[in-house]
């Protein structure tokens, strides 16, 4: 018994230390531009249904004073994968052509913002900025 209450504290405290070192970039992030164009996207950490990705969300483009919007909120669009510290790579489906983008975003520690980049575009029009920092 006193085996197993030892293998679960080490157990507890190696999973409590590698997550406490995890970048978190969940919630919203946004840029504008003289209020012509918007970007928005929600993270949140990945669901079992995605656990391939750490971090799963939406996303809401608007151009041309909203005569153009590339939004999804009923179903997830962008898929994110660490793959260095605050370095993420991806991918977004555009909701208004449906193709799929792939993406970079860099956690910026002393701004607490994230730089937006596509790094390489799909086939279909799109209505999310190129290169961007998210606030």
């Amino acid at each position: 018994m006193e085996k197993s209450r030892s293998y679960s504290t080490l157990l507890f405290l190696i999973l409590f230390s590698i997550n406490g070192y995890s970048q978190d970039i969940s919630g919203s992030w946004r840029w504008f531009e003289k209020e012509d164009q918007s970007f928005e996207i929600y993270l949140k950490k990945s669901t079992s249904e995605f656990s391939e990705f750490d971090f799963i969300g939406t996303h809401c483009g608007v151009a041309f004073n909203g005569d153009r919007m590339d939004c999804t909120y009923e179903s997830y669009s962008i898929f994110l994968k660490k793959i260095d510290q605050n370095v993420f790579v991806g991918k977004i489906t555009s909701a208004y052509s449906l193709t799929d983008f792939e993406i970079r975003l860099i956690y910026l520690e002393e701004s607490k913002k994230i730089l937006w980049e596509v790094t390489k575009e799909g086939a279909g029009l799109f209505y999310f900025p190129l290169k961007v920092v998210l606030n």
